[in-house]
């Protein structure tokens, strides 16, 4: 049994960690002797996240850093888990910090430059000067930040859509790149009638491949033009296309153009091809799992970076407006008003305000008693 004293614990709360041997036997056994003890003692278990909220109540983690660890508990690529527990240790919160010390700095100067208005001085020329400069350079720092990749795609996976004609191995190259058979193959053209979304992870990386239905546009069958119209959506939407028909046919210039039947007899390579492949042996696979991570890792954080989630990212974007706005100003009072209101968007992005509603949300994601 160890203890820990308050403020300095996890919790911030006075704590008792008992450590056992054995199995879960042994781990029910302590915990039936101590709800025994309920005569004596408040005794109960612990609900979902409980622990971290009490942690976060008590000023012991921001609510970033609390998102941080669920998306960490959450973690099922490396990726997915280097960016949470970036976010976790604090990384973006001290970042926060420091946009906060600056707009303190600023509201302070603002107030110093009304003190010298209400006495019918003239601002000083060179104080507005280190006011505005000190503005533009926060909302810069603020606009690098937006513009990083999100977390919802980290988390989510890039979408790689697999396109082209009836009958040109998307569904084969689907199942190759899953390393199962998620999709329905056959040589019978339009087989595959509406998407299919699989997650998968290549290379640590999260993806998820969308089969779609072969671009007949010949087809009268109704169900069969319905697949079609969700393919051309699912096209539009794609992070990365993969293009498996003619390449003059190509609905996007930043497609993958993919010849995926190259182990036919009757093969033969067409001019505009990025790279042939045979997911039936296999071959120049690795090559097209290469391709896909190296162009994922353009939209996913960098290693040693971390991604904010869309109330983060929308909480940033609103104190880079503010900021815009202080800016365009000459009154004092204007300006003063909108670095009072980018610091209350920082309250709320951090948890010290207007946040109760999603508590409940985001702790419930955790284990029992995390």
């Amino acid at each position: 049994m160890l203890g820990f004293r308050g403020p300095h614990s996890a919790t911030g709360e006075d704590v008792i960690e008992w450590h056992c041997h054995g199995g879960q036997a042994v781990v029910r056994a302590i915990l039936d002797a101590l709800h025994g003890q309920t005569a004596d003692m408040d005794l109960r278990e612990a609900q979902p996240g409980e622990f971290t909220r009490r942690a976060f109540e008590n000023g012991r983690i921001d609510l970033n850093e609390a998102e941080g660890l669920a998306d960490l508990l959450s973690a099922e690529t490396e990726t997915q888990r280097r960016s949470a527990l970036l976010m976790a240790e604090g990384h973006f919160s001290r970042r926060l910090d420091g946009w906060r010390t600056d707009l303190l700095r600023c509201a302070a100067l603002t107030e110093s430059l009304l003190d010298f208005s209400d006495e019918d001085d003239v601002p000083d020329e060179g104080a507005v000067g280190e006011l505005k400069s000190s503005l533009c350079r926060l909302g810069d720092d603020m606009q690098a930040q937006l513009a990083a990749p999100s977390a919802e795609r980290l988390n989510d996976g890039i979408r790689v859509v697999l396109a082209g004609p009836p009958n040109a191995g998307k569904s084969t190259l689907l199942n190759a790149l899953a390393g199962r058979d998620a999709a329905i193959v056959s040589d019978i053209a339009g087989t595959t009638r509406d998407r299919i979304d699989v997650p998968v992870s290549l290379n640590g990386i999260a993806f998820t491949l969308t089969d779609t239905a072969g671009l007949n546009e010949k087809s009268e069958d109704r169900i069969e033009q319905i697949g079609i119209d969700r393919a051309r959506v699912a096209i539009d939407q794609a992070d990365i296309l993969l293009w498996l028909g003619a390449p003059s046919d190509c609905p996007r210039e930043d497609a993958v153009r993919v010849s995926a039947q190259m182990d036919r007899v009757d093969w033969q390579a067409d001019g505009g091809t990025d790279l042939a492949v045979s997911a039936v042996t296999g071959e120049n696979m690795d090559k097209l799992v290469d391709l896909l991570c190296e162009q994922a890792s353009h939209l996913i954080p960098a290693e040693g970076s971390y991604a904010l989630h869309a109330r983060q990212r929308e909480s940033v974007s609103r104190m880079k407006a503010e900021i815009a706005q202080a800016l365009t100003q000459d009154d004092l009072l204007i300006v003063a008003e909108h670095l009072r209101m980018a610091l209350g968007e920082m309250d709320r992005l951090v948890g010290r305000a207007g946040v109760e509603d999603m508590l409940d949300t985001l702790f419930g994601r955790f284990c029992i008693g995390k």
